[in-house]
This record gives C-alpha cells, sequence and structure tokens, in this order.
C-alpha cells in the first residue's frame, strides 16, 4: 500500500472501530511510519494515545501484533476494551488455565490474532521464540519502554533482554513507546533496544487540564480528608512511601466513610487483584497505594492523586500524577511536603547496591526536591526538567494561582550565570552557591576557585537564596543539570544571551518554610441524563463483568448528555462509538436518551427544526485546547473557562480552533445572538470581492476580531444535515 492508502485506511478504521473522526497530535504520521514497517520510537503522555498507534496498524496488516506489556492487569483491560471494539486480541501470561492458554496459541499459530498482549520473560523463551518465528508477525511494540534503561524510574532487568528481537526478527518493524522518559533515558531506550534509525516523535509533556498543588504537610490526614471531600464521589489515588503508612492512612479514611482500600506488595496477591479491580468498577472510589500500584491502570476518570510523601524523581511523580484525568476533564493533584520526608527516601537510596545507580537517584531526588520548593510556576518546572520549555506561566497551580512576591534577580542571575561559566560547567549546584558566598572548602582550594572573580560576590546573600536562584534559572531553561555528569550546571543559548546583558528577569523572592497550596473549588455539571446514562453503563459492566470505561468512557457520556441523539446515525457522532458499540450498547443508551427527548422535547427543539453539523476546515485541537472543550462539553460556562487562568482573548481563540477543528461550540450563546446574527447578515450581504477587515469595519456594532474570527469560522464549517 502506499502512504496516502495506509492514510484513508487507517482513519476510516479509526472511525468504524474506536468510533473518532480525526487522529490526536502526531498518531497519524506514527501509524502511517509503523504501516510502512520503519522502527519508531514514541514518547507521548499518559492518557495521550500511545495504544492507538500501534493497535491499528496490526489491524490494517495481514498477521499478528506483539505487545509486550510490564503488568497482568494492564494487559487484560487493554484487551478487554479492544474486544468491546470488536477486535481480535488476547493475551498470555500466567494469570490463564491451561485450557485458556491452549486456546490463546492456538488462535495466534492459526493467524485469528490482530494483537497479542504478553510479558518479556515469557515472550524471550526459547519456545516461544521458536513459535513466533513459524507465523508473520507485523510489528512488535514495547509498552512503558522506560523499563529498558537503567536512567529510567522504573528499571526492570527482564525488558534489558528485549534487545534480542532486532537479532531474531531483523526485518520486523519495532516500535517503543513511553509516556516518561527525560534525554538520557530515551537515548539508552534506542541504544539497548537497537533502534539507531528510528524515527522519533516527541509529543509535549504538556497535561493542561491537570492543576499541580504543593503544601505544606502538618496535618496530613486532615488535608486528605478535606481535599477528597471536594472531589466526593470521584475516584483518587494516594501514593505512601511505606506499607506501614498504606495501611494507617487507609483505616483512618474509611473511619470517615470514604470508600478505601489499601495496595501494596505485602499484600496476597488475589487481595491486590481484587483491590485493583474493584477500583476499576467504581466498587471503592480511592487506593491508598505504595509505588506497586499505578502502571497497569487504564482507569480514565481518576480525578485526584495525593502524594503523602514526596516521590523519589520527578519521573516517578509524573507519571504518577498522570494517571489523574486520562480522560482530559479537569482533575487535581497534591503533594504534601515536608522536609523530613527526604530523610527517608535517602535512606532508601542507600540501600542500592550500584554506586552509579545511587548517584542518579540522588540526582532525581534532588531534582524532585527543587520542584516541591520551587518558586516557579510548577508546570514550567516538569517541562523544563523534561528539556521542554513553556512559554507562559501555566495559571493552573499553586504558584500561579497565589504568585509569591516578586523582584529584579537581572543582577544575581548573571552572576549565577557567570560562576557557573568560570567554573567551567562542570559542577553542581551545591558547589556554585559556595562559589558565590564565599566558602573555604577544600575542594574549592584544590581546584583555585578561590582565585576567580565570581568568588564571594554573593556572600550578603544565605545558602538557600541562592539555591532558589539556581533552580529558578534551571526552571527558566537558562540552565540545564546534566545528569550523566554528576548533575553539573551548564548555560543553554537563553542562558549565554542573559549573561551578555540587555535582558531583565524577575523571579520569586525566597522565603523559608514551603507555600501554602491553595485549592479552588473544581466544577462538576454532570446533568440528570448523564447520571441515566452512567446508571446504564455500570448495570451493563456488571451485567458482562468488565469496567465501566470499556464500554463508554465519561467523555461519550458528556457527549451524549450535551447532544442528546436519538438516532443511530446520530449515536454514531459520538466521539468513541463505533459500529461494535453501536450494535452491542447502541440499544440501551438510546432507549434512555430517546424516553428523556418525550418528556423534555423542548431541550431538542431547535435541534429538530435545524440540525447543524460543523466539518473540520482546520488542525487538529492542541492538548491546551482539547481541556476547553472537555470542560465546554461538560457544561463550564465562560466565566467557569476563564476561571481556569485564560483570558478571554485566549478563550476565544481556543474557540475559533475548535470550531475549525469541526468540535461543536454553541457560538451563537458565546457570542450572543444579536451580535451572532448581525454578523451572520453582514457576511451574506458582503460583497464578494470585500476583504474581511473590510467586512469588519462596516459592522454596525463594535466587535473584537476574535469575536468576528470566531463566527467566520463557524460560518465557514457549518452544514446543514
Amino acid at each position: 500500500m502506499t502512504k496516502d492508502q495506509y492514510v484513508k485506511k487507517s482513519l476510516a478504521m479509526l472511525k468504524e472501530v474506536f468510533g473518532y473522526n480525526q487522529f490526536r497530535n502526531q498518531q497519524g504520521e506514527i501509524i502511517t511510519s509503523i504501516c510502512q514497517a520503519k522502527d519508531t520510537f514514541v514518547l507521548m503522555p499518559t492518557g495521550g494515545g500511545k495504544s492507538l498507534c500501534y493497535q491499528i496498524p496490526a489491524m490494517i496488516k495481514d498477521g499478528t501484533g506483539v505487545v509486550v506489556s510490564p503488568l497482568i492487569s494492564l494487559m487484560k483491560d487493554q484487551v478487554d476494551a479492544l474486544k468491546g471494539c470488536g477486535v481480535n486480541a488476547a493475551f498470555y501470561n500466567s494469570s490463564l488455565k491451561a485450557g485458556e492458554s491452549r486456546k490463546v496459541l492456538h488462535a495466534l499459530d492459526t493467524g485469528k490474532l490482530d494483537l497479542l498482549y504478553i510479558a518479556p520473560e515469557r515472550l524471550l523463551s526459547e519456545e516461544f521464540m521458536t513459535r513466533l518465528k513459524k507465523i508473520k508477525i507485523v510489528l512488535f511494540a514495547i509498552d512503558e519502554a522506560h523499563c529498558v534503561s537503567q536512567w529510567g524510574h522504573d528499571f526492570r532487568p527482564e525488558y534489558v533482554r528485549l534487545g534480542d528481537l532486532r537479532k531474531n526478527f531483523p526485518k520486523t518493524p519495532m516500535v517503543a513507546l513511553t509516556a516518561t522518559a527525560d534525554t538520557h533515558t530515551r537515548e539508552d531506550i534506542i541504544e539497548c533496544l537497537g533502534l539507531h534509525n528510528a524515527k522519533r516523535y516527541i509529543s509535549s509533556f504538556d497535561r493542561p487540564n491537570i492543576r499541580y498543588l504543593v503544601a505544606p504537610k502538618r496535618q496530613p490526614m486532615k488535608q486528605i480528608v478535606e481535599f477528597i471531600r471536594d472531589w466526593k464521589d470521584s475516584s483518587g489515588i494516594i501514593y505512601c512511601l511505606s506499607r506501614k503508612r498504606v495501611e494507617e492512612v487507609t483505616v483512618n479514611l474509611q473511619r470517615h466513610h470514604i470508600k478505601a482500600a489499601a495496595y501494596h506488595a505485602g499484600l496476597p496477591a488475589k487481595q491486590r487483584e481484587k483491590v485493583q479491580d474493584d477500583f476499576l468498577r467504581d466498587r471503592i472510589r480511592v487506593i491508598v497505594a505504595t509505588v506497586a500500584f499505578g502502571m497497569g491502570v487504564d482507569k480514565p476518570n481518576v480525578r485526584f492523586v495525593i502524594h503523602h510523601d514526596i516521590p523519589k524523581s520527578i519521573e516517578s511523580y509524573y507519571q504518577e500524577t498522570g494517571r489523574a484525568g486520562r480522560d482530559s476533564f479537569e482533575s487535581e493533584v497534591l503533594l504534601l511536603y515536608g522536609a523530613g520526608d527526604t530523610n527517608l527516601v535517602r535512606k532508601l537510596i542507600e540501600n542500592v547496591d550500584s554506586l552509579d545507580q545511587r548517584r542518579i537517584e540522588v540526582h532525581k531526588l534532588n531534582s524532585m526536591i527543587g520542584f516541591a520548593e520551587a518558586l516557579t510556576c510548577r508546570r514550567r518546572v516538569l517541562l523544563s526538567y523534561f528539556g521542554e520549555r513553556l512559554e507562559h506561566d501555566c495559571g493552573n497551580c499553586d504558584i500561579c494561582l497565589d504568585p509569591p512576591e516578586t523582584f529584579d534577580a537581572t543582577k544575581y542571575a548573571q552572576q549565577g550565570l557567570r560562576a557557573v561559566k568560570t567554573a567551567g560547567e562542570k559542577f553542581g549546584m551545591g558547589y556554585i552557591v559556595d562559589v558565590l558566598r564565599g566558602a573555604d572548602t577544600a575542594r574549592i582550594r584544590t581546584n583555585e576557585h578561590e582565585r576567580l572573580k565570581i568568588y564571594g560576590v554573593g556572600k550578603h546573600l544565605g545558602l538557600d537564596e541562592w539555591t532558589s536562584i539556581l533552580r529558578q534559572l534551571v526552571h527558566h531553561g537558562n540552565l540545564i543539570q546534566d545528569v550523566s555528569q554528576h548533575g553539573a550546571l551548564k548555560l543553554t543559548p537563553r542562558g549565554q544571551r542573559l549573561l551578555k546583558g540587555g535582558v531583565k528577569v524577575t523571579f520569586a523572592k525566597y522565603k523559608p518554610g514551603v507555600r501554602h497550596g491553595i485549592k479552588k473549588p473544581s466544577r462538576k455539571r454532570n446533568d440528570d441524563v448523564f447520571a441515566l446514562l452512567n446508571a446504564i453503563r455500570y448495570q451493563l459492566a456488571d451485567e458482562l463483568d468488565i469496567s465501566p470505561h470499556t464500554i463508554f468512557s465519561d467523555v461519550a457520556l458528556g457527549e451524549m448528555s450535551l447532544l442528546r441523539p436519538t438516532t443511530e446515525e446520530g449515536f454514531l457522532t459520538i466521539n468513541g462509538v463505533g459500529q461494535h458499540k453501536l450494535k452491542t450498547y447502541g440499544p440501551a443508551f438510546l432507549h434512555v436518551l430517546r424516553e428523556h427527548v418525550k418528556k423534555f422535547p423542548e431541550i431538542v427543539q431547535e435541534k429538530v427544526k435545524k440540525v447543524i453539523k460543523l466539518v473540520p476546515k482546520g488542525p487538529a485541537p492542541t492538548a491546551a485546547q482539547q481541556h476547553t472543550w472537555n470542560l465546554y462539553k461538560k457544561g463550564a460556562s465562560i466565566e467557569d473557562l476563564t476561571a481556569q487562568g485564560l483570558s478571554e482573548k485566549s478563550l476565544m481563540q481556543h474557540f475559533i480552533a475548535l470550531v475549525r477543528a469541526g468540535n461543536e461550540i454553541n457560538v451563537k450563546e458565546i457570542v450572543g445572538k444579536e451580535t451572532f446574527n448581525h454578523i451572520m447578515a453582514a457576511l451574506a450581504d458582503a460583497d464578494p470581492c470585500a476583504s474581511l477587515s473590510e467586512v469588519k469595519k462596516d459592522l454596525e456594532i463594535d466587535v473584537s476580531n476574535e469575536v468576528f474570527r470566531l463566527v467566520l469560522a463557524w460560518n465557514e464549517g457549518a452544514e446543514e444535515v
């Protein structure tokens, strides 16, 4: 097939099987690359749609796609979701009984499987390798690929041997996928798996729907209970460092009548399996866990994640918080930070045998402490750690919602950069602070750095103040920390420009102690129709013994309650409804929607008279625009949306992009009926040769450029059906 044919076929499959009209971000390019038998490296945040990138190529091509997955629970959930869409998929692991295993292997041998999920140790057994060589394998997908690398936060020795796949199957394309990998980890994955010629697709790490909060740990149980009460009836995860703490927190939550359960490696396997299953089925709302829980959790509607204790690294924190809001709806994450917790983590690191591994983990912990104590936009800190720069503050974290006092830090920033440069860009943050403060240490004397002009220039500032300034230089992209050289600070091109002068910087003023995280109340606007649809979903899930979200996601239910389709054709326009789900679940959901329309016909009266469908005329929405769309679908008003940190101008720009992408926006309601009708009349009456600026100029009412462009975008994309 040609590239164009692959694109056409993959789009058709996306709609028919999975019920979506268009790919998100780089999904389409990645799928085409894999279909063309090219090795591919994919870094995409949790909830970004990594799975579709290998699932669709495996379904398009003749043969079986083999997916390497680290956890049994993850395999089962993904296979259940695929079967729910009518896909021939199976998993092969130790949870299967002998008869079930034979059945899966027979389906594999006879070419009846599109996708097979398997653990690395079972895949690489000599017996299974021999079996695979007798059948047609169209691709190998290495999920959670950061497990391959010793630089990664979840290194697994059994993953290292996956490099053997390249030797045994040199012509079979391989795709490595991960949501969490810094620069060093990415390169190590490429090296370990032999993907030197792989096409690389690096998506943004930004998760705009997640609000990041850090608060001082004072009365942790009281703080946690109050936080959870703001998310009544929502699912969440609480992470603790020790098993003992997990048990204590669980008991306390249960005393407060919160449906919670404990999960850690010390519990029997059957009990852990039951807890996870109950969580996926929404029988319990809160999991209290060690890091043993999470990688295999494919639950889109986790609304909050709390860290009772500080994680060991930013990678761990990012991955664990990334389990919230995978459906792109508003979510919150809270880190309770007590400086004493870091001592416990350091003790855990001391137990690591390898000196190099200990060094890596100490650096990662220090970066995590830097995040917790940051005075800069939390999202900026996270993204800069992964090599991504945010051009503006996010408006959706505790720092942005309650900004600290600032000062002109230009002079101090330049002094910090000069100290790094004149010392040779070979030293970590602590050493540079010592140089700036004129510390008399054996190491400084050995390096003769007491002779530097910059030595002691900042002795009037305290250690914490200088540390804060250097951290902010890192967070703003002026410095990087090279973990391969013991966390040595190095100037970036941006830092070089600041050092030369002519650039002014404003930093947050350091104050002792951790700031109070502030919390804006969440707005959940699920209406009566959503509740009815939700009840049907749970009933079906119980009957079929599957997780509710594998039937339809909250996003799909939100669209159903907003659009209220009553025909099969209308039901198919809902994102996430494909042909198989229409046939399997459509009758039950359509019955609820039709009954509601009978009771309240006035709600859909306007739709019945004239149904307008928006046709995509522009690119897919960005992550931030998608977040706005998800909140809008749930009923958020203009005031609600601007309260998320967006200016009204930026919000209108989001709406313009969403309309151009074909998203159903009620433009008349947003801009006002009179304004909408006036602009539409002007566009209809305008001279065909007139420019748009001339049309706007001739309007008899005063409207902003954004309002005019929003109505114009709607007019261009609207088609009557």
